[in-house]
């Protein structure tokens, strides 16, 4: 076959593929255009989860206060009960004394009496005893009303606590059905853009492939036209080696497992190699290793059950509190001597701007890490703008 057929040949296929590459293409953008729509609705979504995982985080505070609340209640109600208890027998006592001295007992007690201030105080202490039995007796029926109150407070906090306690499981059940709204976008747009991204790779190797074929026959064509019209000469063969320079990949600990174990009341810059870890997981990603082709991890990921409270790891004030594209929520907190640190990924933020938080206060709950995939936090250690290692920071 001649270099014209092969050439035509190859024309031929370049223009086939290039029709198919603007064909992809044009398929890829509107996959992206669909894959933003998708992102707007996963925001949406991102946001209900962060709301609703709020509500569910106050919802269970509540639940704890009630109970408590109960707990107090029922102690003050069983205080109450036994001090009517020692009043009924205080006065039992005196009616059985009354009774077995007899109805008449205290006149006769008077009219034995000889001298008039013996009489004026035996009057004195028969007033003094139906006081005090008077006393005691609106002492019983005040303790009566206050138990009658309690108990009615109990019942009316058992009642909120079964509607919270209701409302609670509510929100449970709303926040898996978002989680599972939400996975399935993330897979939708995952899955869209990676496929016409993955044809639209594979078809612009194909070209480029073929553009080599070509590109050599005309360099062959040209060489053969070359030597027809010069003298042939001895050919010198040069070549030069380019020397690739490889570099490793820095082999950072992984699987490492992660526990709570907070430091209380101390400054973040005396705590290097005795911070807790913020959730009870394992790194899966650690600091410096490989986050693709161009980029490092600057913090480590851990990965950890969706939903798992997020700890600080030090006291310390929020800083940032927000949404980031391919970051989820997002809790920075700001400690001493210009350190910072960070917590993405996250399902719902429970602190706002300007809270002051301590070692160990719940702060977020983990969600679904885009980058890999799986319910995980990223962690991040700053001073300035350089990042430190969590690894070297956390025991």
């Amino acid at each position: 076959m001649g270099f014209s057929s092969v050439q035509a040949d190859t024309r031929q296929q370049q223009k086939k593929i290039k029709a198919e590459i603007s064909k992809v293409n044009k398929s890829y953008k509107e996959a992206k255009a669909n894959a933003r729509s998708l992102q707007t609705e996963l925001d949406r979504n991102r946001s209900e989860i962060n709301r609703l995982s709020r509500k569910e985080y106050q919802t269970e505070q509540k639940i704890v206060a009630i109970n408590q609340k109960m707990i107090r209640s029922n102690k003050k109600k069983q205080a109450l009960l036994a001090k009517i208890k020692a009043e009924k027998e205080i006065l039992a006592k005196q009616l059985l004394a009354m009774y077995s001295s007899g109805e008449e007992s205290h006149l006769r007690l008077l009219l034995k009496q000889d001298d008039p201030s013996d009489i004026s105080r035996t009057t004195k202490y028969f007033e003094y005893l139906n006081k005090s039995r008077l006393e005691r007796i609106r002492g019983v029926k005040k303790s009566l009303k206050e138990v009658e109150a309690l108990e009615a407070k109990i019942l009316k906090d058992h009642g909120t606590l079964k509607a919270l306690r209701v409302a609670l499981a509510e929100d449970r059940k709303n926040l898996k059905v978002e989680l599972i709204k939400n996975e399935k976008a993330l897979k939708k747009v995952r899955t869209v853009v990676k496929d016409e991204h993955s044809k639209l790779v594979a078809l612009k190797k194909k070209e480029a492939a073929l553009q080599a074929v070509f590109d050599n026959l005309i360099k062959k064509q040209k060489a053969q036209a070359a030597a027809k019209k010069q003298p042939k000469k001895t050919k010198v063969a040069r070549q030069s080696d380019s020397k690739k320079k490889t570099s490793k990949d820095r082999k950072a600990k992984s699987g490492k497992k992660t526990s709570l174990n907070f430091v209380a009341n101390r400054p973040f810059s005396s705590l290097r190699g005795r911070l807790s870890w913020p959730v009870k997981g394992r790194v899966v990603k650690s600091y410096g290793s490989r986050r693709n082709q161009k980029r490092r991890w600057k913090g480590v990921l851990i990965r950890a059950a969706g939903g798992q409270r997020v700890h600080a790891v030090a006291r310390g004030k929020v800083e940032y509190v927000g949404l980031l594209k391919d970051y989820g929520h997002v809790i920075i907190l700001r400690h001493d001597k210009d350190y910072r640190t960070l917590y993405a990924y996250n399902r719902a933020v429970y602190r706002k701007k300007g809270d002051v938080v301590k070692a160990g206060a719940v702060i977020a709950a983990v969600g679904n890490a885009s980058d890999y995939g799986k319910n995980a936090l990223y962690f991040e250690i700053r001073k300035g703008a350089s990042t430190r290692n969590p690894a070297k920071w956390c025991k």
